[in-house]
């Protein structure tokens, strides 16, 4: 196959047309002497030295216009033929190098070089160049950055009269003098004419950086020749890159394909393959597994090898499983191979070199298991599974907060690891998951609730941790008791609640108030007159509102058949204005009212009259009165009363 496929390349390179590359002007500097007139009338004074034994040189189109002259070079100094453009130095400045053999030639040197201002990669090299006294033959040597100089040959240029394929022609020439008038030479012929100088760039130095090139003279084809080197042109360098796409063979056939995309490089590009019979396009198909080459061959001449692998997949099918994948540490699993399409001759199993289609293990840690098995035609299939090994996680340390009774608990785990999971049950074991996370909130709670919970980690379990919700207790219920119950005021007493924290009472179902002996005291006083019975309720308060615990008590109460009041208010407002005594059994009264001074101020025996804070009409000042009341009931008892009185403006 080796020997068909060079064969076959060989006849590639010889058969393969020349396509056009694009040549591009290369900065260059190394200029030696000014070979061009650009100004004025002195064609002496805008050039250094004449290029043949007659000093004749070149001139620009400005020079000609000038001068009144035909011809001349573009004054922009581009030159472009086909796909190659030069791009000549200013006319004002050197512009030229000028050799000759053993620089014989006044103002030669035997070698020259031209420094590239910026290093590049190139294919080709192109010069722009003539001869003068017949044809001139140098040689050329190529330097680079990070490589050895390369000797890319000998090359002869032609003399600027007469030369096959100009690059530019009949643009004049005219003797080196200091005055007008000027006689144009050689446009009769299309002389005289610039050249193109090919050079090569060796195959394997193409893609480095090419620093500069120099020129050493040789021979002339007279005695007096001497070579004119004007620019630089190249064709960048262009890898070529390659990436493939491959449809195996199937084990024991050639049935596969390789698919290459190129890109890059100097076109033309064409390819072969090393494959029997050679083929040459993108496509190498009828392929059998193994390895090949596809040989690039650029527009250069210079050829890239791709080497890609074919692989073959084997009608039959494997597929590595476990049961069960995932054990906690310490435990064993069973792996196997399940084959499908065909028959397996041979299996093993790595780590282990294990020889059976499937097998008892006991990993010490997370392990990805692989079988590799051969089918009937020696082709090889692969497949793993991967065992995972969890630890055997400690059972969870957990707390429940104490609630209120009918209320809600969240219970944590207190010391919870993120990698594991933690479930929440009502039984030590079995029961229903009521829940997994970190914390549960339980229903509310009136009793206290034992839960348990476990944390799981992959296929491992721990024990379960048990958590005891438990509500708060009420504080004892007061125990209430009532003094005498037959005066104006009745007081209530109660026994001191154990882990009580105060009290409050209410009146008859009235609000909530403190207890008249203060916010820890015991008793409450309550008035009395002119109503049946009291209920009074206290409630002894805990650390928590659900703590409180309450008890009435409801006292029937001897009623004073007559009341009097100790206070009164004459504002006229229609409320407590006239102090007076009140029953529902006054027959006759007989009502007095004395001063501090003991002075009679009122005296009144009409039922229902009182008196109304003034004495004479005149208002009595805000202060203590006495009084005296003798009342004669429908029963004809008498009851008399005697007291203070506050009159309140």
């Amino acid at each position: 196959m080796t020997r068909i496929y060079f064969a076959s390349l060989l006849l590639l390179i010889c058969f393969c047309k020349s396509y056009g590359q694009t040549y591009t002007p290369v900065p260059i500097t190394g200029y030696a002497i000014d070979a061009v007139a650009e100004s004025g009338t002195s064609s002496a004074a805008v050039t250094t030295i004449g290029l043949d034994l007659q000093l004749k040189v070149l001139y620009s189109a400005t020079f000609a216009a000038t001068n009144n002259i035909a011809a001349g070079l573009p004054d922009n100094g581009t030159i472009v033929n086909g796909q190659r453009t030069y791009q000549l130095k200013n006319y004002d400045s050197l512009n030229a190098i000028f050799l000759s053999a053993n620089a014989a030639a006044a103002g030669t040197t035997t070698t020259g070089t031209y420094t590239l201002l910026t290093p590049a990669a190139y294919s080709k090299i192109s010069l722009l160049a003539w001869s003068t006294e017949r044809s001139s033959t140098f040689n050329v040597t190529l330097h680079f950055v990070n490589a050895p100089d390369v000797n890319a040959g000998t090359f002869t240029v032609a003399d600027w009269f007469g030369g096959n394929n100009p690059m530019i022609n009949a643009i004049g020439r005219i003797l080196r003098t200091t005055s007008a008038p000027y006689t144009v030479e050689g446009l009769s012929s299309n002389d005289p004419r610039m050249y193109a100088v090919d050079i090569p760039v060796p195959c394997n130095v193409q893609s480095q950086l090419l620093s500069s090139v120099t020129f050493d003279y040789i021979i002339g084809g007279g005695g007096d020749s001497r070579a004119v080197i004007a620019a630089i042109s190249a064709v960048p360098f262009a890898p070529i890159t390659a990436t493939a796409t491959t449809v195996p063979a199937t084990c024991g056939y050639a049935n596969g394909s390789i698919t290459v995309s190129v890109s890059g490089g100097t076109a033309p590009l064409t390819l072969s393959w090393n494959t029997n019979p050679v083929q040459f396009t993108n496509t190498a198909t009828n392929l059998a597994a193994g390895a090949y080459t596809v040989s690039i061959l650029d527009g250069n001449g210079c050829i890239t090898n791709f080497d890609t692998t074919l692989s073959q997949n084997s009608p039959v099918q494997i597929a590595a499983k476990a049961r069960p994948a995932a054990i906690c540490a310490g435990a064993s699993t069973t792996i196997y191979a399940v084959p499908t399409g065909g028959q397996i001759i041979k299996y093993t199993w790595e780590p282990g070199a294990i020889p059976d289609s499937s097998t008892l293990i006991t990993p010490a840690s997370s392990t990805q298991y692989t079988v590799t098995a051969e089918d009937a035609f020696g082709c090889i299939i692969k497949d793993s599974v991967k065992i995972t090994v969890n630890s055997q996680p400690g059972a969870p340390a957990a707390t429940a907060p104490a609630v209120c009774p009918d209320s809600t608990a969240t219970l944590l785990v207190t010391n919870p690891v993120d990698s594991l999971t933690y479930n929440w049950y009502p039984l030590i074991s079995g029961g229903e998951n009521l829940g997994s996370g970190k914390s549960y909130t339980t229903p509310g709670i009136t009793t206290p609730t034992s839960y348990f919970v476990e944390a799981v980690n992959g296929s491992c379990v721990s024990g379960r941790t048990q958590v005891t919700v438990t509500p708060f207790e009420k504080v004892d219920t007061p125990h209430i008791k009532a003094g005498n119950t037959s005066g104006s005021t009745i007081t209530f007493t109660w026994d001191p609640v154990p882990g009580a924290t105060g009290y409050l009472v209410s009146v008859n179902g009235a609000a909530y108030t403190t207890p008249s002996s203060g916010t820890t005291g015991t008793t409450h006083v309550v008035n009395a007159q002119m109503i049946d019975s009291v209920t009074l309720t206290v409630v002894a308060l805990g650390p928590l509102a659900c703590e409180n615990n309450k008890n009435s008590i409801t006292v029937k109460l001897k009623a004073d058949p007559i009341y009097v009041p100790n206070a009164f208010t004459p504002n006229g407002d229609g409320l407590n204005d006239i102090f007076k005594a009140e029953g529902n059994t006054i027959a006759a009264i007989d009502m007095m009212v004395f001063n501090q001074w003991g002075e009679l101020i009122f005296h009144s025996t009409t039922l229902g009259s009182g008196w109304d804070g003034t004495y004479n009409g005149k208002k009595q000042p805000t202060g203590v009165y006495m009084y005296t009341i003798r009342v004669i009931q429908n029963d004809q008892t008498i009851i008399t009363k005697k007291g203070s009185i506050n009159l309140l403006r």
